[in-house]
Protein backbone atom coordinates (compact mmCIF):
# COMPACT_ATOMS: atom_id res chain seq x y z
CA UNK A 1 0.00 0.00 0.00
CA UNK A 2 1.28 3.40 -1.03
CA UNK A 3 1.10 6.20 1.58
CA UNK A 4 0.25 9.71 0.53
CA UNK A 5 2.53 12.50 1.81
CA UNK A 6 0.85 14.93 4.17
CA UNK A 7 1.20 18.70 3.55
CA UNK A 8 -0.21 21.68 1.71
CA UNK A 9 -0.76 21.74 -2.00
CA UNK A 10 0.67 24.54 -4.14
CA UNK A 11 -2.79 26.04 -4.61
CA UNK A 12 -3.35 26.23 -0.86
CA UNK A 13 0.03 27.94 -0.33
CA UNK A 14 -0.71 30.51 -3.07
CA UNK A 15 -4.12 31.27 -1.56
CA UNK A 16 -2.59 31.69 1.91
CA UNK A 17 0.07 34.07 0.55
CA UNK A 18 -2.59 36.09 -1.30
CA UNK A 19 -4.73 36.40 1.83
CA UNK A 20 -1.72 37.45 3.93
CA UNK A 21 -0.64 39.95 1.26
CA UNK A 22 -4.11 41.46 1.06
CA UNK A 23 -4.29 41.81 4.84
CA UNK A 24 -0.86 43.47 4.89
CA UNK A 25 -1.91 45.93 2.17
CA UNK A 26 -5.04 46.90 4.13
CA UNK A 27 -3.04 47.37 7.34
CA UNK A 28 -0.49 49.60 5.58
CA UNK A 29 -3.24 51.71 3.99
CA UNK A 30 -4.90 52.20 7.38
CA UNK A 31 -1.57 53.01 9.00
CA UNK A 32 -0.84 55.78 6.49
CA UNK A 33 -4.29 57.27 7.06
CA UNK A 34 -3.84 57.05 10.84
CA UNK A 35 -0.47 58.81 10.68
CA UNK A 36 -1.98 61.62 8.59
CA UNK A 37 -4.87 62.03 11.03
CA UNK A 38 -2.41 62.16 13.93
CA UNK A 39 -0.36 64.85 12.19
CA UNK A 40 -3.51 66.88 11.43
CA UNK A 41 -4.59 66.68 15.08
CA UNK A 42 -1.15 67.81 16.24
CA UNK A 43 -1.22 70.78 13.85
CA UNK A 44 -4.70 71.73 15.08
CA UNK A 45 -3.55 71.63 18.73
CA UNK A 46 -0.50 73.74 17.87
CA UNK A 47 -2.73 76.28 16.11
CA UNK A 48 -4.94 76.54 19.20
CA UNK A 49 -1.89 77.05 21.43
CA UNK A 50 -0.85 80.03 19.29
CA UNK A 51 -3.57 82.15 20.94
CA UNK A 52 -1.35 82.86 23.93
CA UNK A 53 1.67 83.73 21.79
CA UNK A 54 -0.40 86.04 19.60
CA UNK A 55 -1.80 87.79 22.67
CA UNK A 56 1.70 88.38 24.09
CA UNK A 57 2.96 89.69 20.77
CA UNK A 58 0.02 92.10 20.47
CA UNK A 59 0.67 93.43 23.99
CA UNK A 60 4.30 93.99 22.99
CA UNK A 61 3.19 95.91 19.91
CA UNK A 62 0.83 98.07 21.96
CA UNK A 63 3.82 99.30 23.93
CA UNK A 64 1.69 100.44 26.85
CA UNK A 65 -0.70 102.51 24.73
CA UNK A 66 -4.19 101.02 24.51
CA UNK A 67 -5.29 100.08 21.89
CA UNK A 68 -1.97 101.13 20.38
CA UNK A 69 -3.01 101.24 16.74
CA UNK A 70 -3.95 97.56 16.67
CA UNK A 71 -7.24 98.33 14.97
CA UNK A 72 -5.51 97.99 11.59
CA UNK A 73 -4.88 94.27 12.03
CA UNK A 74 -1.67 92.28 11.81
CA UNK A 75 -0.31 89.22 10.00
CA UNK A 76 2.10 86.82 11.70
CA UNK A 77 3.72 83.51 10.87
CA UNK A 78 5.03 80.70 13.06
CA UNK A 79 6.97 77.52 12.40
CA UNK A 80 5.49 74.01 12.54
CA UNK A 81 6.10 73.72 16.29
CA UNK A 82 4.26 76.99 16.88
CA UNK A 83 7.42 78.72 18.04
CA UNK A 84 9.14 81.77 16.62
CA UNK A 85 6.03 83.88 16.13
CA UNK A 86 7.04 86.80 13.94
CA UNK A 87 5.58 89.33 11.54
CA UNK A 88 4.96 87.96 8.06
CA UNK A 89 7.45 90.39 6.54
CA UNK A 90 10.12 89.80 9.17
CA UNK A 91 12.70 87.44 7.74
CA UNK A 92 15.40 85.60 9.60
CA UNK A 93 17.47 82.92 7.90
CA UNK A 94 18.15 81.27 11.27
CA UNK A 95 14.48 80.63 12.05
CA UNK A 96 12.56 77.63 10.78
CA UNK A 97 10.36 78.20 7.72
CA UNK A 98 6.84 79.51 8.24
CA UNK A 99 4.11 76.89 8.56
CA UNK A 100 1.22 78.75 10.26
CA UNK A 101 -0.29 81.95 8.79
CA UNK A 102 -1.94 84.06 11.50
CA UNK A 103 -4.24 86.92 10.48
CA UNK A 104 -5.37 89.24 13.29
CA UNK A 105 -8.17 91.65 12.48
CA UNK A 106 -10.55 93.84 14.45
CA UNK A 107 -14.29 93.38 14.29
CA UNK A 108 -15.93 95.85 11.92
CA UNK A 109 -19.46 95.75 13.33
CA UNK A 110 -21.05 96.07 16.75
CA UNK A 111 -21.16 94.71 19.35
CA UNK A 112 -17.52 93.57 19.07
CA UNK A 113 -16.16 96.56 17.14
CA UNK A 114 -13.82 98.68 19.25
CA UNK A 115 -15.26 101.89 20.61
CA UNK A 116 -13.11 104.62 22.15
CA UNK A 117 -13.26 104.52 25.90
CA UNK A 118 -14.12 100.82 26.02
CA UNK A 119 -11.79 98.79 28.22
CA UNK A 120 -11.43 95.83 25.86
CA UNK A 121 -10.28 95.28 22.31
CA UNK A 122 -11.65 92.04 20.86
CA UNK A 123 -9.72 90.77 17.84
CA UNK A 124 -10.51 87.96 15.42
CA UNK A 125 -7.58 85.59 14.93
CA UNK A 126 -7.52 83.14 12.02
CA UNK A 127 -4.72 80.58 11.95
CA UNK A 128 -4.30 78.76 8.62
CA UNK A 129 -1.79 76.11 7.60
CA UNK A 130 0.33 75.07 5.75
CA UNK A 131 1.74 78.48 4.94
CA UNK A 132 2.78 77.62 1.36
CA UNK A 133 -0.78 76.50 0.55
CA UNK A 134 -2.22 79.67 2.11
CA UNK A 135 0.04 81.79 -0.12
CA UNK A 136 -0.90 79.94 -3.30
CA UNK A 137 -4.60 80.12 -2.40
CA UNK A 138 -4.37 83.88 -1.84
CA UNK A 139 -2.85 84.34 -5.29
CA UNK A 140 -5.61 82.40 -7.03
CA UNK A 141 -8.99 82.42 -5.27
CA UNK A 142 -10.37 79.65 -7.47
CA UNK A 143 -7.48 77.27 -6.69
CA UNK A 144 -8.41 74.22 -4.69
CA UNK A 145 -5.62 74.09 -2.14
CA UNK A 146 -5.69 71.82 0.88
CA UNK A 147 -5.51 74.26 3.77
CA UNK A 148 -6.85 73.98 7.27
CA UNK A 149 -7.73 76.79 9.62
CA UNK A 150 -9.11 77.62 13.03
CA UNK A 151 -10.55 80.90 14.30
CA UNK A 152 -10.72 82.31 17.81
CA UNK A 153 -11.10 85.63 19.58
CA UNK A 154 -8.35 87.31 21.58
CA UNK A 155 -9.52 90.05 23.91
CA UNK A 156 -6.94 92.65 24.93
CA UNK A 157 -7.36 94.90 27.95
CA UNK A 158 -5.27 97.89 28.97
CA UNK A 159 -1.92 96.81 30.44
Amino acid sequence: MKSRAQGFSLVEVIIAIAVAGGALAVILALLARLLRATEDAADHQTALRLAGAVELRLYEEMGGAFPGGLQAGRVFVADKEGANLRGELESDAVLAPAYFHIAVSPFAQSPLAYQAGRGVLPLRVRVSWPYSAVLSASGNPSASVNTQSVEFIVTLTPP
